[in-house]
């Protein structure tokens, strides 16, 4: 980006916080985010006080979207640019963490299919529950199930605070 005077600055593109975050399909706040959490360097600004980013902190932000796609937390990512900087490859690290969330989505597959079969059952059993059970305080199907042991810890943990949160969002 020029100045407003027509010049450039030593050469270099800048972009308006705006502009970045078009050209990332992000949000601005998103780019303000990365930089308090120091995974982007604090970019210029202009006189008045906006931010311009540069093609490399734009690129930055770039890596950083696509290792949030690949199931890297914001922890992992910062680990990974201070490998870098520092003059590590830090692809070693990176197969490492992708390795250990195989086996976390492995793991989650397998109790996903064991509470499928199980949840199954009771579906299928759940007609033959509501007519025996007529007599059921709140539900005859919950009341005679059996408890399923293999409802996977991410599935029962924290629903009701997701959707509370969901709803202060919008």
């Amino acid at each position: 980006m020029t100045g407003r005077n027509g010049s450039s600055r030593n050469e270099r593109t800048l972009t308006l916080a705006g502009g970045a975050a078009r050209q990332l399909g992000i949000g601005v706040q998103t780019l303000h985010y990365y930089e308090r959490e120091q995974l982007i360097p604090p970019p210029e600004r202009t006189e008045t006080g906006y931010r311009l980013y540069t093609t490399d902190q734009i690129g930055r932000v770039a890596f950083i979207r696509k290792a949030q796609s690949l199931g890297l937390s914001l922890a992992e990512i910062r680990e990974i640019l201070r490998l870098a900087e520092r003059g590590s490859c830090p692809c070693g690290r990176v197969q490492q963490t992708l390795s250990e969330k195989l086996d976390e989505v492995n793991e989650k597959l397998r109790e996903l299919r064991s509470f499928r079969r199980e949840l199954a059952v009771l579906v299928a059993r759940s007609g033959e529950s509501n007519a025996r059970h007529g007599d059921a305080h709140i539900c005859s199907i919950v009341e005679g199930a059996q408890s399923i042991s293999s409802a996977p810890s991410f599935l029962l943990s924290n629903r009701a605070d997701r959707r509370r949160s969901a709803g202060r969002k919008k």
